[in-house]
C-alpha cells in the first residue's frame, strides 16, 4: 500500500500555522497549478470565497496530476488547500485573482500538459487560462487569521502597518491560504486562512 504524502506536514510553517503572531519566513521553492479569473466572489456566507463567473477547475487538472504521479511514480500526494492571490478590484466590481493549489514538487512541465489536455477531453470545453508556476525561494511574511474569510483583507491591512515598524514592505498582492474544506468551516468564527505576502526590506 502506497504511503500518501501531505505536504501540510512537509510545510507546516505555510500551512500548519501553530500561532496567529506574524511571521517572517523564507520560503523554499514550491510547484502550483494555477487559474487566472476576473470574477466576482460570493462571501455572504460561512464558507470561503467562491467565484462566481468562472469555474473553478484548476483543481481536476491537480487530480490528474496526483493519478500520474501514482501510477508512473508510485507517489501519492494529498489535495491541498486552495489559495488565491487577490491582484486588484476591477471597474465592474470583480476581482483579477489568481487560484492555485500546491502539487508535488515531483510534478512536471510534461505531467501538467498531460493532465491539462486529459481534463480538456473529458469536459470538452475550451479551459480558461491554467498554468504550472515553479515559484522560487521567497522571504514572505504570513499571520494566521481565526475568523470569517471575508475579513482577511483586513488582517493584511494590519500587517502592513506591522511590517512597516520591522523595516519591510510588500512586493506583490496579497495571498489567502484558506485552509478548512469549504463546507467544513461552521460556524465563520471557526474558520482559518493564512494571510501571505511576498516582502523585502525597506
Amino acid at each position: 500500500m502506497l504511503k500518501t504524502h501531505d505536504y501540510r506536514k512537509k510545510h507546516p510553517e505555510i500551512y500548519l500555522p501553530k500561532t496567529e503572531k506574524l511571521v517572517i519566513l523564507e520560503l523554499p521553492e514550491l510547484t502550483y497549478v494555477s487559474q487566472r479569473m476576473v470574477t466576482s466572489f460570493n462571501t455572504n456566507w460561512d464558507g470561503r470565497p467562491e467565484p462566481i463567473d468562472e469555474k473553478w477547475l484548476a483543481w481536476k487538472v491537480v487530480n490528474q496530476i496526483k493519478q500520474i504521479t501514482k501510477n508512473e511514480l508510485e507517489y501519492k500526494f494529498k489535495l491541498m488547500p486552495p489559495e488565491i492571490i487577490w491582484h486588484e478590484k476591477t471597474n465592474d466590481d470583480k476581482w483579477l485573482v489568481d487560484q492555485m493549489m500546491l502539487v508535488s514538487d515531483r510534478a512536471t512541465e510534461d505531467m501538467y500538459d498531460r493532465a491539462l489536455n486529459k481534463v480538456e477531453k473529458t469536459l470538452r470545453v475550451e479551459l480558461p487560462t491554467i498554468s504550472f508556476v515553479k515559484r522560487p525561494p521567497t522571504l514572505c511574511a504570513q499571520k494566521l487569521h481565526v475568523g470569517h474569510y471575508k475579513d482577511a483583507e483586513d488582517v493584511f491591512e494590519s500587517m502592513k502597518s506591522d511590517l512597516s515598524e520591522l523595516g519591510y514592505r510588500p512586493t506583490q498582492p496579497w495571498r489567502a491560504i484558506y485552509l478548512l474544506p469549504a463546507m467544513g468551516c461552521y460556524p465563520a468564527h471557526n474558520s482559518k486562512t493564512v494571510v501571505s505576502v511576498d516582502i523585502e526590506k525597506i
